[in-house]
């Protein structure tokens, strides 16, 4: 081949375009497609505890966050790694609350960029422990619930001068328990699904180090300081 010809393939070459990367999106077409089509279905369901007695009542859990998200191969994947990650050691389990979070959030990001941020659907129990989502787009989606414990431990004051010159030194200030419930749910059209979460369900239970920003003891000035407004 001549040095010409070499030239002007090279220049070919770099004039071609540059190839995508195969498409990243999360797969999410179909769940958008029967939302236009108005294909939809209702998930409903209750967070209790079951009672104690055996003719007692459940007792209903309220302020359970319950969110239903398009079941992914990817997230469900992350999901599992993190479940199964718990038996390795201590500063897994530690972790695992905030992995979850991470998942959930990053899952909540790509499905937005991808215009599917209408997916991402969230409820709070209400105090009879019922949530409802209406309106869902039919397709297999996974339930996610969390309810949290906090164990606190009493505050300690330090000394300004064991400050320092640091700002947001923390120390403990508990910890936090979290139960986790995934359920698998099939939205089929016109129908409605119902789930029922109580203790027996709970898929993972984890802990969460809470922490607190240390300050000064507050003074009501008095002792040696003298009142502002006051003369000698």
């Amino acid at each position: 081949m001549s040095r010409l010809a070499v030239i002007a393939l090279t220049l070919v070459v770099a004039s071609a375009p540059v190839l995508a990367p195969a498409d990243s999106r999360p797969p999410i077409d179909t769940y958008l497609q029967a939302r236009d089509r108005g294909l939809t279905g209702m998930v409903t369901g209750e967070a209790f505890a079951e009672a104690t007695q055996p003719s007692g009542p459940p007792t209903p859990y309220g302020d359970v966050s319950v969110m239903l998200l398009p079941a992914l191969s990817d997230f469900g994947a992350e999901l599992n790694r993190i479940h199964a990650g718990l038996r390795d050691d201590a500063r897994a389990y530690l972790s695992a609350a905030e992995r979850l979070r991470t998942a959930r959030e990053g899952l909540e990001r790509d499905l937005a960029f991808a215009g599917g941020g209408e997916l991402v659907l969230g409820e709070v129990t209400d105090a009879g422990g019922r949530f409802r989502f209406a309106g869902v787009p039919t397709g297999a989606w996974t339930l996610l619930a969390w309810r949290e414990e906090p164990h606190a431990q009493s505050a300690r004051h330090a000394p300004s001068r064991q400050l320092g010159a640091f700002v947001g030194v923390t120390q403990p200030a508990g910890f936090t328990t979290v139960a986790v419930w995934r359920v698998a749910v099939d939205v089929r059209p016109g129908e409605q699904a119902t789930i029922r979460l109580n203790d027996r369900n709970i898929w993972l239970t984890v802990v969460r180090e809470d922490k607190r920003t240390l300050e000064p003891k507050k003074t009501d000035g008095t002792g040696s300081k003298r009142r502002q407004g006051t003369t000698r």
